[in-house]
């Protein structure tokens, strides 16, 4: 009989060599299912212990989860349909893309039916945060558009190298770097609309995300991870990476610039932004409403984990003794 794996070992099938860049911030795949059939949640071989949290659906980060020790796992294949699987109580469930981060807000009801715990908020909420044409007009209704590159609303005038991007993508997906109006026209042929922007390029090798517990709008743990690139100019992935730290810590003023862009919002979310050379102010590229890759495969496992256990902590707490 196979022995049991220790805590400490990592799942069989991956090494600490292992590169780490093929996974993290990976576009997620999608198991095809031709017919959904609600049972117990379970996960694969490496899922030895009763899972505390589940984060779907799977995308490739289930061993550096793993590795946080606190039986978090990536390898549920639950994409929200209904009805949902029955949760091994008391378990999480988080998702690892924003599409997932919409649908549990949907299901709220459902999904504490079949037993799990989410923080969660009002679905259009959630969606209008993690859509990219949809966050700028939320900024612009709080007053929040000097913390967001400047907008373009045509490709003539705009000022060049431009980013256009897609309205929704994940893990760099439809963002290009545009040098004129007739090259950003062979991406877009009919020009800008509802699915796409254009936005100012701000230039720094250095990037910093920022993951975020958030209940009703308020902070309650951060862990930034700074990210250092070859060149000042670039679209990720298609960048060398030359450093990586998550020792730093968030300038007060930056962290209320994130809480002002969140109120009522609850969840896990991160931030990605450059700070501005001209004037050291904060610019935010994006917000994704789902656990990030920083947090999941680059923060030290750790301080990982006690993000996840401080969310655990509010299981225990009736809405109206959550920390206010």
């Amino acid at each position: 009989m196979p022995s049991k794996r220790s805590r400490s070992e990592p799942p069989s099938g991956s090494s600490e060599g292992e590169n780490r860049s093929s996974v993290r911030r990976s576009s997620r795949e999608r198991a095809a299912v031709q017919r959904y059939v609600a049972g117990p949640a379970h996960g694969d071989s490496y899922s030895f212990e009763t899972a505390r949290f589940h984060i779907v659906p799977p995308n490739g980060w289930h061993r550096f989860l793993w590795k946080m020790g606190c039986s978090a796992l990536n390898t549920l294949k639950y994409n929200g349909e209904l009805p949902p699987p029955v949760a091994p109580c008391p378990c999480w469930l988080l998702p690892s893309s924003d599409e997932m981060a919409v649908r549990i807000a949907e299901i709220q009801p459902q999904l504490a039916a079949a037993g799990w715990r989410t923080l969660t908020c009002d679905a259009a909420l959630v969606s209008r945060l993690s859509n990219k044409q949809r966050l700028r007009e939320h900024a612009e209704e709080l007053g929040l558009l000097k913390h967001l590159p400047a907008h373009y609303p045509a490709l003539q005038g705009a000022a060049y190298p431009a980013v256009l991007k897609g309205a929704e993508g994940n893990h760099g997906s439809n963002v290009h770097i545009v040098h004129s109006p007739e090259e950003a026209l062979e991406i877009v042929p009919g020009g800008l609309d509802d699915e796409w922007l254009l936005q100012e390029l701000i230039p720094g090798q250095v990037e910093y995300s920022v993951s975020l517990l958030v209940d009703d709008g308020k902070l309650l743990d951060n862990i930034e991870t700074a990210y250092e690139y070859d060149r000042p100019e670039y679209v990720w992935p298609n960048v060398e990476e030359l450093s990586r730290s998550s020792q730093g810590s968030v300038p007060p003023r930056f962290l209320a610039v994130m809480e002002s862009f969140l109120p009522g919002f609850s969840g896990i979310c991160n931030f990605n932004y450059k700070v501005r050379k001209t004037t050291g102010e904060i610019c935010i590229f994006e917000i994704n409403t789902r656990v990030g890759a920083d947090l999941a495969c680059d923060v030290p496992r750790p301080r990982a984990r006690a993000l996840f256990e401080k969310l655990a902590s509010l299981g225990a707490l009736q809405p109206s003794a959550r920390p206010q």
